[in-house]
């Protein structure tokens, strides 16, 4: 072979644009969908005790999602094991370090982004140090030889044709860019912003080793900047638009690589329409009637079915279910069982408090509601949700 006529890839200068579609286009219409979403008013029957365990348990595949989508071979049903077996989170096993640290990151972002405020260079590499905490650096493992510092190194994307810049440019473009996402702009171009920055920050790659995660994070910090409520109820899972199609996400976040207007503006309309798709299927479990019949009854069945649970267990956790508060006191629980000792009805409640099945409302109360976010009863809820198209297949086949 003759290697003189082998063009080696260079790095190619990409202009940062905010470019704009036309406003009849498809794209247009789903960033219309998008801000009725961003401004709809939160709330409903669904008490926030229960509706924030469904929270975590999204955390949780979006952590999962964005460590696949690096090559972490964890799948969905080993994670949930793992997670019953030790809901701790300590751990020496580097490829569940990798989600956990993912974890830990959202919550990182939950807590110290806020809408409109800006986000610092600051953020970023406490971001990156977050995930990239405890573990091997590259070529052997997904850690970094120099965590939150920008990358003092040149580095090659395996599979890409992407050049990124030489390290004594990316200060300069990373300072290009949060300039980009701090600067006001019109509501409408908000969401073009988001697209545009989580493909611009892959573009710089700005450190030696875990980029993906951290634009993906990037990526939830914009959105939670923007206004839509992430923090204060609305379950977002940003990762599932990418972890959908590993190959496509690729594909797509590679056709953007060469600026040119129409290609950003396929990107933006692959992102805005996944996380809009997201968002209203989602949005659905703030219907009471939907996430008993459809998520919480069948899980609780499963439960029952697997022998993860006891039929007097399933009687006392339906009846939670189906009371208007989802609550139940000691005093309810001889109407479900039959009349026992305060004594025998306390044991049982403790069985299910030992068993994370029930939790006090408040510290040392007596007043309880279901717990299914960290026990045996996630596997049903997981199972459930996985049937009716919440979470992508993708997560349980292996790499």
């Amino acid at each position: 072979m003759n290697t003189e006529n082998v063009k080696k890839p260079v790095f190619r200068e990409v202009p940062l644009v905010l470019y704009e579609p036309s406003w009849g286009s498809s794209l247009a219409k789903t960033i219309i969908e998008l801000e009725r979403l961003r401004v709809k008013k939160l709330g409903g029957p669904v008490p926030p005790y229960i509706f924030f365990q469904l929270k975590e348990i999204f955390q949780m595949l979006e952590s999962l999602g964005s460590a696949r989508i690096e090559g972490n071979r964890t799948t969905l049903a080993e994670f949930v094991e793992k997670v019953i077996e030790d809901p701790s989170r300590k751990t020496k096993d580097e490829k569940l370090r990798e989600i956990y640290n993912i974890e830990r990151a959202i919550e990182f972002i939950e807590e110290h982004i806020s809408t409109n405020a800006n986000i610092q260079r600051a953020h970023i590499s406490e971001i990156h140090k977050i995930l990239v905490d405890g573990l091997t650096p590259p070529p052997q493992g997904e850690g970094s030889r120099y965590p939150g510092e920008l990358r003092p190194v040149s580095i090659a994307i395996k599979g890409s044709s992407l050049v990124p810049p030489d390290p004594l440019l990316v200060p300069e473009y990373v300072c290009e860019l949060l300039d980009f996402v701090n600067k006001p702009v019109d509501p409408q171009h908000d969401l073009l912003v988001t697209a545009l920055s989580h493909h611009r920050m892959a573009w710089i790659h700005p450190f030696d080793n875990g980029n993906g995660r951290l634009v993906r994070m990037f990526t939830y910090a914009l959105l939670i900047r923007q206004g839509f409520q992430v923090k204060n109820g609305r379950l977002l899972n940003p990762t599932a638009v990418f972890c959908m199609d590993r190959k496509r996400y690729y594909a797509m976040l590679e056709n953007a690589d060469s600026g040119e207007k129409d290609k950003a503006l396929a990107w933006c309309e692959y992102v805005l329409k996944g996380l809009r798709d997201e968002m209203e299927k989602i949005d659905r479990l703030l219907d009471r009637k939907y996430l008993l019949e459809t998520i919480l009854s069948p899980a609780l069945s499963f439960a029952l079915e697997r022998e993860n649970i006891i039929r007097r267990e399933y009687d006392i956790l339906r009846a939670v279910m189906q009371d208007p508060d989802m609550s139940i006191k000691s005093a309810d629980i001889e109407t479900i069982i039959g009349k026992e000792s305060p004594v025998q009805r306390s044991r049982i409640i403790k069985r299910l408090k030992d068993k994370k099945m029930l939790m006090p409302l408040t510290e040392k109360g007596r007043v309880y509601t279901m717990g299914f976010a960290n026990n045996y009863l996630l596997r049903g809820v997981i199972h459930v949700l996985e049937q009716n198209g919440f979470i992508p297949q993708s997560l349980n086949q292996k790499l």
